[in-house]
């Protein structure tokens, strides 16, 4: 009985060992094969990123050297574009005699001498000599390079061109006889040009006079243009803020302009009629 207990119980061990060994080897292969499994995906996984990030570079290299290509087509006209609105800024010098002529005169004075044939044979002599009319049609022309601009560079000249061209409407009206001229020169609001577009000290010079104002102002507006001139063909490209302030200064030259066109056209019916 005592062999037969010890056959049982030996039999029973080596069975027991048996099977802790096949699970454990089981184990083993199920984890060696996991591993395999596991390191395969992992390999191919880190070549489909690799791959995926030479087509991102390569995608990039391609797109830097589109924008390259483009930004290098662009500089031609954007140099072209600057060269304009600087020569049509500096040919208002021709018409500076009109239109600072008619800054000088006070509402008072329009008032009671704006129709007198005197102030009207000064005013068609001053702008006959400046063929203001065909000077216009070429200074209306520069809007043509606003694509290639910034928007900070483009409301500056708006501000420079509606302020003058103000003026030289204002010199064409009293040409005309018969008509107010007071009131319809009070249709035009420089204030808020200069107000929108300047800082405070060249306000507080137009509040006081707007004939002394003139050249303070239209002095800043030159440096101001050329100093965006300089950040706009080295790359540099504005912020929020000052998008904001260039907005502002074109609403207010745009307004300025408008009014003076629509005077301007009726100025050109009454020669007409």
């Amino acid at each position: 009985m005592l062999e037969v207990v010890l056959s049982s119980i030996g039999s029973a061990t080596l069975v027991a060992v048996g099977l802790w060994l096949s699970q454990t080897w089981i184990k083993e292969r199920l984890i060696a094969s996991i591993r395999i499994e596991t390191e395969r995906e992992l390999t191919k996984l880190k070549s489909d990123l690799d791959s995926a990030s030479q087509r991102l570079k390569d995608l990039a290299l391609a797109g830097n050297s589109a924008n390259a290509q483009v930004e290098g087509a662009l500089l031609e006209h954007r140099i072209a574009a600057v060269k304009a609105v600087w020569e049509a800024v500096l040919s208002w010098q021709t018409v500076s005699a009109a239109t600072m002529m008619v800054s000088v005169l006070p509402d008072d004075w329009l008032k009671n001498n704006a129709s007198h044939p005197g102030t009207q044979s000064t005013f068609e002599q001053l702008l006959k000599n400046a063929d203001h009319m065909n000077f216009m049609k070429r200074q209306n022309e520069t809007e043509l390079v606003r694509p290639f601009l910034s928007e900070q560079i483009w409301a500056l000249y708006a501000a420079y061109h509606s302020f003058l061209s103000a003026r030289l409407v204002k010199a064409s009206l009293l040409t005309i006889h018969g008509i107010d001229h007071a009131g319809v020169l009070s249709r035009f609001n420089e204030r808020e040009l200069v107000q929108k577009s300047a800082p405070p000290d060249i306000l507080k010079i137009y509040d006081n006079n707007a004939y002394t104002c003139t050249e303070p102002y239209l002095r800043y507006l030159r440096e101001e243009l050329l100093s965006q001139f300089r950040e706009f063909l080295s790359g540099h490209r504005a912020g929020n803020l000052a998008l904001q302030d260039a907005a502002k200064i074109l609403h207010a030259a745009q307004d300025l302009a408008a009014k003076s066109s629509a005077t301007a056209q009726e100025i050109q019916n009454v020669k007409n009629a």
